[in-house]
């Protein structure tokens, strides 16, 4: 496989290159407490940036580390995103407020627009977050 931009390129019977959803694995994320966040970052040659996981309610869900008012890092590189206290996810730069259930700002200036979530999947106890390159 080989990254090419914001995909990955895998080479298939007979020559044919098929574009593949790179899957990264989240080293314990399998272990992750309720309420809590793990940053992971996402290696992409064109576009390296990070992201996190939170374990809400029992289930895992995984965010771009990033506003989507302004492309910086919601935690501004101080920490987590998740705020367990508040049980939301903060952006440190604008105040915005984002529910850690669906990553749809709830105050400040992304009002209503969410942040990007990836697909999990937990495969022989692994969890992996699946970074569609078509979603970017």
């Amino acid at each position: 496989m080989v990254w090419r931009g914001r995909r990955v390129v895998q080479r298939g019977s007979f020559g044919y290159a098929r574009v593949v959803a790179p899957k990264l694995r989240i080293e314990g994320g399998a272990t992750l407490g309720e309420r809590a966040c793990l940053k992971f970052r996402i290696d992409d040659p064109a576009d390296p940036r990070e992201g996190f996981l939170v374990r809400i309610d029992g289930e895992l869900r995984a965010f771009e580390n990033r506003c989507p008012h302004w492309e910086v890092d919601l935690d501004l590189g101080l920490g987590d995103p998740y705020l367990a206290d508040l049980d939301r996810i903060f952006c440190r730069n604008h105040a915005a407020v984002f529910d850690p259930r669906t990553g749809r700002c709830e105050s400040g200036p992304p009002l209503g627009r969410s942040i990007r979530q990836f697909p999990i999947v937990v495969e022989g106890g692994e969890v992996y977050v699946i970074l569609d390159p078509f979603e970017e």
